[in-house]
């Protein structure tokens, strides 16, 4: 499914946020399988997009995401990804509700590779992290 939505985007133009999938999550069994199905889906993208990580607080189905229960452990593998794949990806953003965990990825985060917050609640001290 993913390939068909980035093409159809693609086609006309529009930009690309990569969400994390129910599907994925759902067939996936180790952080390997994550990282070979991330750099698939990142080899086919035309331009820099935008990964989002979703939390499982939003969507149970998501429990697991990056095939670890820990967040230092989806941790590493996403920014494995993203550091395999730094010319197809522009930033990132994560909904965990959490600053410290988003100021720690931010920190990690590989030269040109942004942090995009949506957070509500904690925006003046994400801003500054």
């Amino acid at each position: 499914a993913y390939f068909e939505q980035l093409e159809a985007i693609q086609k006309v133009g529009g930009r690309l946020i990569v969400m994390a999938s129910r599907a994925l999550a759902a067939v996936a069994r180790s952080p390997e399988d994550y990282v070979s199905i991330y750099g698939d889906v990142l080899a086919r993208c035309d331009r820099p997009v935008i990964l989002h990580w979703l939390g499982e607080m939003f969507d149970p189905a998501l429990k697991g995401y990056w095939g670890a229960a820990r967040f230092e452990d989806a941790l590493e593998t996403v920014l494995a990804i993203i550091g395999n794949n730094t010319a197809r990806v522009d930033g990132i953003k994560i909904s965990l509700l959490d600053k410290e965990k988003e100021i720690a990825m931010r920190r990690r985060l590989p030269a040109g590779v942004k942090m995009y917050t949506g957070d509500d609640f904690n925006y003046p001290e994400l801003i500054a992290g």
